[in-house]
């Protein structure tokens, strides 16, 4: 451990300075501050240097970042940019695991992550948009910054990130955690990020697995004959991302496969 032997007024402004590197979402590592002078209140720093905490529901903890598809190949330059940004460090960086997807008006969209399953250090989403807009999402592992779940952004050209997270939240209606206990008390599994189209549609879907042995009750928010519970769809839309309860079919493919049924699934629109 290196020991710092700067004056304590200095170890302050150093402190004060260092809070603003770290984007909305990520956490750093607490630092024990001197005690302050009134004229130097961590009241006074700009609201939106200030790190929150909760993010959207994260990819699954059992198998991360896993997906089908894709080849091992050079990390893309506008995910290198987005990582720089979100203090993660790609240095050295050599093949990762990236899926290429057309996107709207011939451009191409990507899917990557460094390593494939939970162990991942960062995955991400990209989404191309009219007028120059670019949608991300990302989780991230000790890169050596993380996320607490999953984060959206929004770059306009040269801009710096915009993060959108906390309206995301905002409008996404989750389940509270009083019902997540009450389905969990009956052996569902925790809320997360199904992304298992993301590679064919701009949308993922929230949910969580009921116990295979034992279906929920059809409610509100169960789905595939209680074998699941409904969150929210996260979706794209040409410049924007949006929460919506329900999507038309052909924005949510299906294939019979468990979170993918044909049959019995009331938030998909004309199936």
């Amino acid at each position: 451990m290196i020991r710092s032997h700067l004056m304590p007024g200095v170890s302050l402004m150093l402190l004060l300075a260092c809070s603003a590197c770290a984007p909305a979402g990520e956490r750093v590592a607490p630092v024990a501050a001197p005690t302050a002078s009134p004229a130097a209140k961590p009241e006074a720093l700009p609201a939106q240097t200030l790190p929150t905490d909760r993010g959207l529901p994260a990819l699954p903890q059992a198998s991360g970042s896993a997906h089908p598809g894709g080849r091992y190949e050079a990390l893309p330059e506008p995910a290198r940019q987005v990582l720089a940004q979100l203090k993660c460090n790609v240095e050295g960086a050599s093949k990762v695991q990236v899926l290429s997807i057309p996107a709207q008006d011939g451009q191409q969209d990507f899917m990557v992550t460094d390593r494939s399953g939970p162990r991942f250090r960062y995955w991400m989403r990209s989404f191309s948009g009219s007028g120059g807009t670019t949608g991300y999402l990302v989780q991230l592992q000790d890169c050596p910054a993380t996320t607490t779940g999953m984060r959206a952004y929004i770059a306009q050209g040269a801009a710096p990130l915009q993060d959108v997270t906390a309206s995301l939240l905002a409008q996404a209606e989750l389940p509270d955690a009083a019902t997540m206990t009450a389905y969990q008390d009956k052996g569902a599994g925790d809320l997360f990020a199904f992304i298992g189209p993301l590679d064919k549609v701009p949308v993922l879907r929230w949910v969580a697995e009921a116990d295979p042995e034992q279906p929920l009750a059809v409610d509100a928010r169960s789905f595939d004959h209680g074998n699941a519970i409904h969150g929210g769809f996260l979706r794209w839309n040409q410049d924007h991302f949006e929460v919506a309860r329900t999507v038309p079919a052909a924005l949510w493919p299906c294939d019979g496969s468990p979170l993918l049924p044909c049959k019995g699934d009331p938030f998909v629109i004309g199936r």
